[in-house]
Formats: structure tokens, sequence, C-alpha cells
């Protein structure tokens, strides 16, 4: 991720690691802010796409997943709760 954004001269960007966003079920995991895009099941072919959200592109739509626990796109209410670890 840091080698598409330094190839493209991106300066104002800031990627920063974090431990757990919450969803591990559904990762690897990012969000976009201020945008506040999630993104699930990461792959390093999808740096390409995120470096270009990051500088002021469209998201990923492919990789775009809702936040855990907000409404869901369709009005349907909160997003399902992952299962419980056995």
């Amino acid at each position: 991720m840091q080698h598409q954004l330094l190839a493209r001269n991106a300066t104002d960007v800031l990627v920063t690691p974090c431990g757990c966003l919450g969803p591990c079920f559904d990762g690897p995991n990012a969000v976009v802010y201020p945008d506040g895009v999630w993104y699930a099941g990461l792959e390093p072919r999808d740096a390409v796409g995120l470096a270009e959200h990051l500088i002021g592109g469209a998201p990923l739509r492919a990789k775009v997943a809702g936040r855990p626990g907000a409404p869901d796109p369709d009005g349907a209410g909160p997003l399902p709760a992952p299962p419980a670890p056995e």
C-alpha cells in the first residue's frame, strides 16, 4: 500500500496500522477517513484501487463493506453480528 501511494506522490495521505478494527472475521480490513468507507476481504492486488481512493478517487466498490453495527444500505436494520466463537 505504501509503495502505491509513494509512486503517486501522495504526500497528504497517512496510512496507520491498527491491531483490530473489530470485524476480524471479515478481514483483512481497512477504513478510509474522512469518508468513513469500510473495506473487507482485502488482498494485495487491491492496493492499487485502495490507493486511488485514498488520493481522491472513487471507492473500490468490490471490497466496500458495511460498518459493523451500522444500518445496511437497504435500511433493513443493523448488519448481523459476527458469529460467537465456539
